[in-house]
């Protein structure tokens, strides 16, 4: 962000090159170069490339000074400077990330730019300011004429995997989702294990990227911590004769308030 100019080049000799669409994905700003007239000169910088689809999170980096970690949750969340952008560029798309932790929270991103009476449909959120979404305080901006084309769950997606088995009833108005609870889950997911280890061979490398979906299936159980160790054990995704479902039936013992015979695991 600190060089748009370059960015516009690298995102016109991608386009050039390639069918699909090529998208951004940028922050507010970075380090000093953080207002919002800064914002505005990058996005119209960056889109004489041809790009129309920006992916903003909603908070500036500070690349020297903070972690990775840190640039996640200390610079202030700016989700109205996003639904200014909407406002700004009619022309262009965006989606928004950052904390946003359920699905009630993108829904109400999602559909901001709804009349008030609206919000309470499907695609829309509890009625809840954007300006205490998450928990996380930033200023109220007043609807914008467009809404935001997507919103992106980044590390609720991986810490809490099961909210998004409701994503089709709640954010996309279907009646009702494909699966409902974990065993169903679970024995589909197993079966498609089974295929890819039929077409690809057993391998330790095959065997992590199998079990690592699983890791937090079970966010907030009762002995979640024994179960992922369990799950990632060296010597057990080792092995020559690698069955995830033993893997799977193993770890979930030390799961105490998980009734495994719902799952079809019990007595493995």
């Amino acid at each position: 962000m600190l060089q748009p100019d370059l960015v516009r080049q690298i995102t016109h000799a991608m386009r050039r090159r390639v069918s699909i669409p090529v998208t951004v994905k940028c922050r507010l700003g970075a380090d000093d170069r953080d207002s919002y007239p800064e914002l505005q000169e990058f996005i119209t910088t960056v889109k004489a490339s041809g790009v129309t689809h920006f992916l903003i999170h909603a908070r500036k980096c500070l690349l020297s000074g903070l972690s990775t970690t840190q640039n996640r949750s200390i610079p202030p969340i700016k989700y109205d400077w996003v639904y200014n952008l909407c406002n700004d560029y009619p022309e262009l798309d965006f989606s928004l990330n950052g904390h946003v932790q359920t699905l009630a929270e993108a829904r109400t991103h999602l559909n901001y730019h709804l009349q008030d009476e609206r919000r309470t449909s499907v695609l829309v959120g509890n009625g809840s300011s954007p300006a205490s979404i998450g928990g996380e305080k930033c200023n109220i901006a007043p609807p914008p004429r467009k809404g935001l084309k997507g919103v992106m769950l980044g590390r609720a997606a991986f810490t809490t995997p099961f909210i998004l088995a409701d994503a089709d009833r709640q954010i996309f108005g279907q009646r009702k989702n494909p699966i409902d609870t974990k065993p169903q889950l679970i024995e589909q997911y197993l079966r498609y294990c089974d295929r890819v280890t039929e077409s690809e061979g057993s391998s330790k490398k095959l065997a992590l990227a199998l079990v690592k979906p699983l890791t937090n299936l079970f966010h907030g159980e009762v002995g979640i911590k024994h179960y992922k160790a369990c799950l990632l054990h060296e010597e057990i995704i080792r092995k020559k004769n690698f069955d995830i479902r033993d893997v799977l039936t193993m770890s979930m013992k030390h799961l105490s308030n998980v009734d495994r015979s719902a799952f079809g695991l019990d007595g493995r």
